[in-house]
């Protein structure tokens, strides 16, 4: 998708390869347990305090905020974990006092859980992360291997789930019909011996409903920034001081081109905020410049040559407190260690710090790139892929999902293409090689966006056609949720990346496979194989 810069004798380089910081250290994953078992309880809190109306879901913000820091792997430091770990146990003891004083009050008889873990004063962190770690243990104990599985399958469409409403209210909305069902799938969590049929139930029900939040952010997103249009987006460097806006919270970069538009600061984006050109609101901002660097894996590389201020936004960025103090500026609640925070979206510290900072001293010249797409074009050409495949021109319909960056996947679908058959065609938004068998769409690992489009393919294309099959190049919580919606909607042909381990181990796997028929891509030639025989 972006011109990789950074390679490294023909190996990805990107933060895995300079630091380590591709898994989850044991300690940051016990500490993660223990606020899975912290949030789970507050769940069931909560709803018994709905039940009884005694409460409006007033914990909603520690909730999804705490379920999407299980998401976070690396750019929260021990210290930063056991705050979170802390407040959330208190939230959780404060709505059990008050469910059981409501109880008292009313001469109501009250279902109360019995404590796996308990914090006290006195405990220090190798306390807590060892008490992790034995919590981990006793939960799956008692339950079946496709009981246990089923569960982190849970856990990870939950994740899911948290991560879209707090994209929703980025925009002022929010969905409590979704919220309330993430809940009561969270609280399912502290029985450990509901069937694997209900387990299964749930998983299905609450990706049906995540489905449906990322249609709300599509139209979200549409209401504030306009319509998506087609755009060449400059590389190309400019002298003067200037701020980088890197990851993917698109009111953010409109904030700060907003409260800048004024002054003379240049403002540059980077990793998938190059969509946010793509935008026509963003269209009227003579500040936003163009496009800086690649993606997020380079940020350790792009953010030493960018000689300004930086604001991180909606990302995970690993070990980065070894980084450029005094540059690294977040509008996150807990943003990462050693990164400024912006507070009360008072953007003056970054833009102070990017006047002191040196600037562009002279400009750099690089190709531009385009993204978006021409909605009338893009739709003519997909009529015309639906006539061809009801014509028997084209018998195999390929769908390249949104991108990792990687050059493995890269040379993966570079080989693949190479080996396509003559009836064969391509609709891509990530890896794409300049051929006529194929029509690439840049959306920048914009899913809601890529959602709106796919809405259109399929009410021309079937999802259950025999014609179609899906290949989806994101290992994460967002692409699990939807490859199930997309199986459970008949879907024949599924292909998922090789994924980390420490993301889905071998034995996740074999329940995704088992349930809901995906299969992990191994080399091209095997994969077309497998194609051509289905």
């Amino acid at each position: 998708m972006f011109f990789n810069r950074y390679r490294a004798a023909g190996n990805d380089y990107n933060e895995c390869v300079a630091r380590g910081s591709c898994s989850t250290s044991p300690e940051i994953r016990s500490l993660q347990e223990v606020i899975l078992i912290f949030l789970r309880q507050l769940a069931f809190y909560e709803l018994k305090l709905d039940e009884l109306n005694a409460s409006y879901f007033e914990n909603k913000d520690t909730i999804i905020e705490g379920v999407v820091t299980l998401i976070a792997t690396g750019e929260y430091s021990h210290e930063q974990m056991l705050e979170i770990v802390s407040k959330i146990y208190s939230k959780m003891l404060y709505a059990r006092k008050e469910y059981l004083n409501f109880c008292s009050e009313h001469n109501l008889k009250c279902e109360d859980l019995k404590f796996t873990l308990k914090l006290n004063p006195k405990m220090t962190l190798p306390d807590i992360i060892q008490s992790g770690e034995k919590a981990f243990l006793l939960r799956y104990k008692k339950i079946s291997p496709q009981q246990k599985n089923l569960n982190e399958i849970l856990v990870m469409v939950i994740k899911s789930v948290s991560a879209n409403l707090i994209r929703l209210k980025e925009y002022d909305k929010f969905d409590d019909v979704a919220y309330k069902n993430m809940l009561n799938c969270l609280n399912s969590l502290n029985y450990p011996r509901t069937s694997a049929d209900k387990i299964k139930e749930n998983i299905d029900n609450l990706a049906r409903i995540d489905i449906n939040l990322i249609d709300m952010l599509e139209q979200s997103q549409k209401e504030r920034f306009g319509e998506i249009t087609k755009k060449l987006v400059p590389q190309t460097t400019k002298p003067g001081k200037a701020v980088l806006v890197s990851g993917t919270n698109l009111q953010n970069l409109y904030e700060i081109l907003q409260k800048s538009k004024d002054m003379k600061l240049d403002i540059y984006t980077h990793s998938d905020l190059l969509i946010g050109h793509a935008f026509s609101v963003m269209e009227e901002f003579k500040n936003l410049k163009g496009h800086y660097g690649s993606c997020f894996s380079n940020c350790v590389l792009d953010f030493a040559t960018f000689p300004g201020a930086i604001l991180l936004t909606k990302n995970t960025y690993p070990n980065i407190e070894y980084l450029y103090r005094g540059k690294l500026f977040s509008a996150e609640e807990i943003p990462p260690k050693g990164v400024i925070q912006i507070k009360e979206d008072d953007y003056s510290p970054l833009f102070e710090a990017a006047m002191e900072a040196k600037g562009f001293t002279h400009g750099r010249e690089v190709e531009p790139v385009e993204v978006g797409y021409d909605k009338e074009e893009t739709l003519a050409k997909i009529h015309s892929i639906s006539e061809k495949i009801n014509s028997g021109e084209i018998e195999h319909l390929l769908i390249i999902g949104l991108s990792d960056n990687s050059d493995t996947q890269e040379e993966y679908f570079r080989k693949l293409y190479a080996l396509l058959p003559e009836k064969s065609f391509v609709i891509t938004f990530s890896y794409h090689h300049r051929t006529e068998n194929e029509l690439y769409v840049n959306l920048v690992n914009n899913l809601p966006e890529a959602y709106n489009l796919l809405k259109e393919i399929f009410a021309l294309v079937p999802v259950n056609s025999e014609n179609i099959s899906f290949f989806f190049t994101k290992c994460d919580a967002n692409s699990i949720s939807n490859i199930i919606n997309l199986s459970n909607l008949g879907a024949k042909h599924i292909y998922l990346t090789q994924c980390p381990p420490y993301v889905i181990n071998p034995n996740l796997l074999s329940t995704l496979k088992s349930l809901y028929h995906i299969m992990p891509t191994t080399v091209p030639s095997k994969d077309i194989e497998k194609i051509l025989a289905e």
